[in-house]
């Protein structure tokens, strides 16, 4: 799919299409500085000089002005893709991007694929692969606290905290290697002993890493805030006070809410979809109208999807069964109609608005949001996790190995642990691997 030689020239809109202020049009690669005096032509005869914008007009193949321009020069490596990249600036006329494009083809330029520049610059060791994972991060951010910690790892925060624990493998692998190298040479007790220490320090940073995974990955990706009670016990009045406007339809009759029901909202810096679902009954007591029947069974499906699932019990009534769920957080509502609450228990009035803020604190606790300092560097994608993951197994099997397996076992898995960490970076991946990270990219970037 891409191409890894970087032997074409790519082109790319690296702006939203349709009409707008401006337009900038990207061309990255080998012939770019080329091309760019083809098609711009400098209001001043002189050379081209690098990181300088230049106002000119882009011409067509006829020598027609296309449109008054701005052309700015960044030469490899030191540009974003590593290699000569050229950035026009044009009217965000749609009719222009398409001639100055169509005139790019013409010349031999390639359509970029999604995330293509991005990926030269990790092909060119511009930036490692955790970092370019986190450009993507940065350009859906929803919260200010998703974009502040994508800004992090875009600075290779990740790379920083697990560089260490690669020390750790590389000075225990020269430790064993050179023990293969001298098989009389037995490792003693003691450097057993010292190399089971570093495997514990190794695997004590990898913990400390994914810790915060979860967290990461509910920044960049949102998370899921289910409703969760009996019929008219106020979680569509709830929803409406947590997303700020009138998403769900309110009534007194019960039953109203039949299906699942989805609005955004930011909660203490996590951008989080509020789930509405219909009122839980027994479905053995009493007739249940089909519908009602269908929506309770996808009630109950939500709840193996939530990351929260937030009990609503009107308050003065008996507390609603929670669900299975891995975080349950119980909650009364209508507290505006009954004699206060005891401290110890959360309530809120949806209409007064009274309890909400609390309620917004303890989501954000359960989410792990209240959790994230500012220099933490988390990690923001499922792959990440995955990796890091597999190398903890990999430490953990090392460090069973030097208990009584051959010394060749033990250099094996740390191989391995030193493998997935290279993988984390890009210093040693597939093409498979490039292709599930970039696809998600929007084209230009």
């Amino acid at each position: 799919m891409f191409d890894l030689h970087q032997r074409d020239t790519i082109c790319a809109l690296a702006t939203p299409r349709g009409r707008s202020a401006i337009a900038v049009v990207r061309l990255s690669g080998p012939r770019a500085f080329a091309w760019r005096d083809l098609i711009f032509r400098r209001r001043r005869i002189a050379a081209c000089p690098a990181f300088v914008a230049l106002r000119g007009d882009v011409v067509d193949a006829d020598d027609r002005v296309v449109d008054d321009a701005v052309c700015t020069s960044f030469p490899g490596p030191r540009s974003y893709s590593g290699e000569d990249l050229v950035e026009l600036s044009l009217h965000g006329s749609p009719l222009v991007v398409d001639l100055v494009m169509k005139r790019l083809l013409e010349l031999g330029a390639r359509p970029a694929e999604p995330g293509e520049l991005t990926l030269r610059a990790v092909l060119n060791q511009r930036i490692d692969l955790a970092s370019a994972e986190a450009v993507d991060v940065v350009v859906a951010s929803k919260t200010a606290a998703a974009l502040f910690a994508a800004q992090r790892a875009l600075r290779g925060g990740l790379a920083d905290a697990v560089a260490p624990i690669r020390a750790i493998f590389v000075d225990a692998l020269a430790e064993l290697e050179a023990r293969l190298d001298f098989p009389d040479d037995e490792l003693g007790l003691a450097s057993r002993d010292a190399l089971r220490a570093q495997l514990g320090a190794a695997a004590a940073g990898l913990d400390d890493v994914l810790q915060g995974a979860q967290r990461g990955r509910r920044l960049s990706e949102g998370a899921r805030v289910l409703l969760y009670g009996a019929p008219n016990a106020g979680k569509s009045t709830l929803l409406n006070a947590l997303v700020g406007h009138e998403r769900a339809l309110v009534h007194d009759e019960p039953g109203t809410t039949r299906d699942v029901l989805e609005a955004e909202a930011e909660i203490e810096g996590v951008a989080v979809v509020v789930v509405d679902v219909a009122g839980i009954r027994d479905p053995l007591t009493g007739d249940l109208h089909p519908v009602e029947r269908a929506g309770i069974a996808r009630a109950l499906s939500e709840v193996k999807k939530a990351d929260v699932v937030v009990v609503v019990t009107p308050a003065g009534t008996t507390p609603f069964p929670p669900p299975l769920a891995a975080c349950v957080l119980p909650v009364c509502s209508k507290i505006d109609l009954v004699e206060p609450l005891p401290a110890s228990t959360l309530g809120v009035s949806a209409l007064s608005g009274a309890g909400l803020p609390e309620l917004r604190a303890a989501i954000a606790r359960a989410l792990g949001a209240a959790c994230v300092d500012d220099d933490e560097s988390l990690v923001q994608t499922a792959r990440q996790e995955h990796t890091l993951r597999e190398c903890r197994g990999a430490v953990e099997e090392a460090s069973r190995s030097l208990k009584d397996a051959p010394d060749e076992v033990v250099c094996s898995e740390l191989r391995r642990a030193a493998r997935c960490l290279d993988r984390l970076l890009g210093k040693d991946v597939s093409a498979d691997v490039l292709e599930l990270v970039f696809t998600r990219f929007c084209i230009g970037k």
